[in-house]
């Protein structure tokens, strides 16, 4: 269960992180939340069936009503101020994040062009687990999970390099990046 949830938490971390974040004190509410949807997956995990969707799909499904709750109760408890601050907000303008979601989308679709053992271990390195876990999880050593990464991260680069628009639209990310030309596309993907 240590394995899992150490897996599972970083992940619902940030994705709630990303939804709360536009709410007044929901970045500090997201560690709340994603401690709640630890706790449902665990609640939840014996009943769990495996019907050929993705585990991680699960786990999102409980994290977005989770989510959806968290809003709910924001809604509930708006705080009127006399004035406005005088600080502008930090949180991305709705153009930056339909771009953000396009660059996910975009990386997203490139990484499933990767064979499948290479899919697993830069999605699971890009969601921040380690190299031993994701090895002790896949069944490979650690230097062999970072082989995979590497080589997984190359052969993305060269299918955004190979399509104009994957050029176009990387482009920001892949600018000055021939020192580490796979880092930039896990960072176009909010990895």
């Amino acid at each position: 269960m240590d394995a899992l949830i150490s897996v599972v938490r970083p992940a619902v971390f940030r994705f709630c992180r990303a939804r709360l974040a536009s709410y007044a004190g929901g970045a500090d509410a997201a560690d709340d939340v994603a401690q709640e949807i630890c706790v449902a997956v665990f609640k939840v995990l014996p009943q769990y069936q495996d019907n050929g969707a993705p585990f991680a799909a699960w786990v999102f499904a409980i994290a977005a009503n989770k989510i959806a709750d968290a809003q709910r109760r924001f809604r509930r408890s708006a705080v009127l101020v006399d004035e406005f601050p005088e600080q502008v907000e930090s949180s991305p303008t709705p153009e930056e994040r339909m771009l953000a979601l396009a660059h996910v989308r975009a990386a997203f679709q490139l990484i499933q062009r990767l064979p499948q053992r290479v899919q697993q271990v830069v999605m699971m390195r890009a969601h921040g687990v380690s190299a031993d876990m994701v090895g002790k999880h896949l069944g490979m050593s650690a230097n062999a999970v970072r082989v995979a990464q590497h080589r997984g991260l190359v052969r993305l680069r060269q299918l955004v390099e190979e399509s104009e628009e994957h050029r176009e639209l990387f482009a920001p990310f892949l600018a000055g990046s021939d020192a580490k030309p796979a880092a930039s596309l896990g960072m176009a993907a909010g990895f």
